[in-house]
This record gives structure tokens, C-alpha cells and sequence, in this order.
């Protein structure tokens, strides 16, 4: 995990998006796990040498603090462009950008697929 003066460094440094104020995320970063399902199967935080962690904790803060299932899509879009917003600024030609965010198309793609739904119906969102 990271500290979160190194968090807020990332959200300088990318322009990274959260629907939460610094002090929310400073708050909330202890409920983080990182890239990967809370309690089941975790996630490499590296995109091809890029650290993705940052996105992985606001994406898990947002979750913990969802009070519907529109809040987890909402935070599910913010994570897709924190992703990208880390692998374009990062990239150094158009072919590591193209690599990269094939990669974030997977990590979205397993959110969406099945952690949210799962999540949802954990928290009591939507049906089984």
C-alpha cells in the first residue's frame, strides 16, 4: 500500500478524478485493499512498470462510501479514466499508450463483469 501524502501526489501529478474531497480520501484511504476484489482475488497494481494503485484506492474508497448501485457504476467510470489518465501520462509512444490501456480495458472489463454485481448484491443494492 501507499501513504497518503503518496496518494495525494498521484491526484496532483495525473489530474486524477474521485467524487471525494482531500480530507474524505485522507479519511478513507485506511478502508483500501489495493487492485483486487476486498477479500478474494487480488490484482497486479502495475500496468506494464506503472503503478495503478492510486486509481485502485480512490476506486475502493468510492465503493465503501456508495449508497446505491448508480454510486459503484459512477466510481467504476471515474477508475476507467484515473486508469487511463495514469497509463497516457506515463506512456512514452503511442504503442506503450495502445499496450497500456488494453490492459485497463481487462482490469474494467473484471469490475464490471463481476465485482460490481457481486458488491451490489453483497450491500443489498439490487438481487440476487
Amino acid at each position: 500500500m501507499i501513504t497518503f501524502e503518496e496518494l495525494w501526489e498521484d491526484v496532483s501529478t495525473y489530474q486524477l478524478d474521485s467524487c471525494l474531497k482531500y480530507h474524505e480520501l485522507e479519511k478513507g484511504i485506511k478502508y483500501a485493499n489495493g487492485c483486487g476484489a476486498k477479500g478474494g482475488v487480488k490484482f497486479p497494481d502495475h500496468i506494464w512498470f506503472i503503478s495503478i494503485i492510486s486509481a485502485c484506492i480512490i476506486h475502493d474508497i468510492e465503493w465503501t462510501i456508495a449508497n446505491c448501485y448508480r454510486d459503484l457504476l459512477d466510481a467504476n467510470e471515474r477508475f476507467d479514466d484515473n486508469l487511463k489518465k495514469i497509463v497516457d501520462y506515463e506512456s512514452f509512444n503511442d504503442f506503450t499508450r495502445w499496450v497500456r490501456r488494453y490492459r485497463v480495458a481487462s482490469y474494467i472489463n473484471g469490475v464490471e463483469l463481476k465485482g460490481t454485481h457481486d458488491e451490489a448484491v453483497e450491500r443489498g443494492f439490487i438481487g440476487d
